[in-house]
């Protein structure tokens, strides 16, 4: 009689912990406490910087890139975030050609603030589309690019900065995070406080979700990472809460 009590409560016991796991994962995954994403104020050192960044006109300034020809949708063409294509051909011969950095560096740090998202937006495209290709050269000239660029990293961060909050702000994607997080030098804490904003305030599932996977894993800050992952189990794409999960799962083995 004892030995079927014992069996009984083993039983109750084990639907119980199942039970409390089936109702974790659920709560971790099935997304039914999902929150809409929306736009808030950035870090305000980005704007800051931006307004006291010195503008002052270069002797010779880089020609401005033409806007694409055909035909664009007029909504569309007031985003800075929506076409640079030719911002990126002229980046990729800039960074190809190796020899005048500083005609970079001008557009990074243009008077004019669509100039700077495009050309951080356009780096960061090629950057993530090229910086493994093996045929092609970009990987070794972009990484000397930042060696001769040094004195103008911080200026140059914050385009990539200001890009990615403008793509915030406009709902459009972007691979800028990717740049930021693994070949953009100095300053990481900045870099960390910007992706854990991006990451609960970006409308693109891929850029909250990476955000988050750098922010805890590799931020080595404790006060963002924490709430960041408990406000991230309420997003609303599947990919960012199992990356959440993960994340939990990985500092739980520690």
């Amino acid at each position: 009689m004892n030995i079927s009590f014992t069996f009984k409560n083993s039983i109750i016991a084990t639907v119980v912990v199942a039970m409390v796991v089936v109702a974790f994962f659920v709560h971790a995954l099935a997304g039914l406490s999902a929150r809409p994403v929306v736009f808030a104020d950035p870090p305000a050192f980005v704007e800051r910087y931006a307004a006291e960044m010195d503008h002052s006109d270069p002797s010779s300034p880089p020609k401005e890139p033409e806007t694409d020809s055909g035909h664009v949708d007029e909504s569309e063409s007031t985003k800075m975030t929506t076409i640079f294509s030719n911002e990126e051909a002229l980046v990729l011969n800039l960074i190809l050609d190796g020899t005048s950095p500083d005609v970079l560096v001008r557009l990074f740090t243009h008077p004019e603030k669509a100039q700077r998202v495009k050309t951080a937006l356009a780096f960061g495209a090629l950057n993530a589309r090229l910086n493994h290709y093996e045929e092609s050269d970009f990987a070794e000239k972009k990484d000397q690019f930042w060696v001769d660029v040094e004195e103008h990293i911080p200026d140059i961060q914050n385009a990539f900065f200001e890009a990615l909050i403008t793509s915030a702000e406009e709902g459009t994607t972007t691979k800028i995070p990717y740049t930021l997080a693994w070949w953009m030098p100095g300053q990481e804490h900045k870099t960390v406080e910007v992706l854990a904003w991006a990451a609960k305030h970006h409308p693109d599932p891929w850029v909250r979700r990476f955000s988050v996977f750098f922010v805890v894993e590799h931020g080595q800050n404790e006060e963002l990472a924490g709430p960041l992952l408990r406000n991230r189990t309420h997003d609303p794409a599947y990919r960012v809460r199992k990356e959440v999960l993960k994340q939990r799962f990985r500092r739980f083995k520690g």
